[in-house]
């Protein structure tokens, strides 16, 4: 009885060593397995595969966008999101007071969400199933990219900018904190009137003369941007009323913005820069 109750103590010991090497051997499989995953953000980015960029630059400063222009521009960074193509980092800067300086930093970012299973495998990440991935983007959208756009967008808040508007010195200072490639986009919302202690659109006689004289001057050599060679740039024209008037005396219409803008934007490299004017809550030509 003694031999036979020793002879089950040893089976089942080595029974539980079976199934404890086993156990171990599963997750060491496991670990290994997962060992050089790509893994993803909170805000979708997986920074160990390509990604295009596409940088928005807001301008925040008084007077913000009126109720139709404001929701114009929600329905066009509504329709940005949700074109981003897998892993494209969207990432938005404003001229928000906070947010101003020689080196200019995103206030957020987002990236595109992966669309099929096979996306996610090209980057050697963890499989998903295609309802996974819907519902993936749509909780980004709602927990991380709609918030942020709201806070920027919203007429109630502290993101704006009270005394300056440094377009030219935000367009400069985007290639100090994202190495744009050819193919990436810029887009830029704003009414176009440069105001800060460099020059003063509109406000200051000659500050804005043809850029043809605008740049030989000195003053532009501290406001020259890197080149925007093979960068897609798009700009949303919000519309002001009273050019030629009061603050605005010394501009007397938003072609007179558009033309001295399309010329920098061409001489430093962008081809073909695309105007998109915003008025009365409708995006149009």
């Amino acid at each position: 009885m003694r031999r036979r109750s020793r002879n089950n103590n040893i089976l089942k010991t080595v029974g539980l060593s079976s199934i404890l090497a086993v156990g171990i051997g599963g997750l060491s499989y496991i670990a290994w397995k997962s060992m050089g995953k790509a893994t993803a953000d909170e805000y979708g980015c997986f920074d160990e595969a390509p990604q295009r960029q596409t940088v928005v630059l807001v301008d925040v400063s008084e007077p913000k966008f009126n109720e139709e222009q404001t929701r114009s521009l929600y329905r066009y960074f509504n329709q940005l999101y949700s074109k981003l193509e897998f892993n494209e980092r969207l990432s938005v800067v404003t001229t928000a007071e906070d947010q101003i300086g020689s080196v200019p930093k995103p206030r957020f970012h987002v990236c595109g969400q992966a669309t099929n299973p096979a996306q996610l495998e090209a980057i050697n990440a963890d499989a998903a199933t295609s309802g996974y991935l819907v519902r993936q983007r749509q909780r980004l959208y709602e927990h991380k990219f709609a918030p942020a756009m709201s806070e920027i967008l919203s007429p109630n808040t502290d993101s704006r900018q009270r005394y300056q508007s440094p377009i030219l010195e935000l367009v400069q200072g985007i290639r100090r904190f994202h190495p744009l490639r050819p193919g990436d986009r810029v887009v830029i919302a704003s009414d176009l009137i440069q105001n800060s202690d460099t020059v003063r659109f509109c406000r200051t006689k000659n500050d804005m003369p043809p850029f043809s004289v605008f740049k030989k001057k000195s003053i532009y050599g501290r406001l020259k941007p890197e080149s925007l060679e093979g960068i897609k740039v798009e700009v949303l024209m919000i519309q002001r009323h009273g050019y030629g008037k009061n603050d605005l005396s010394h501009c007397y219409s938003e072609d007179e913005l558009r033309r001295f803008w399309r010329d920098y934007l061409i001489a430093n490299g962008a081809t073909d820069p695309s105007f998109v004017r915003v008025r009365h809550g409708i995006i149009g030509d």
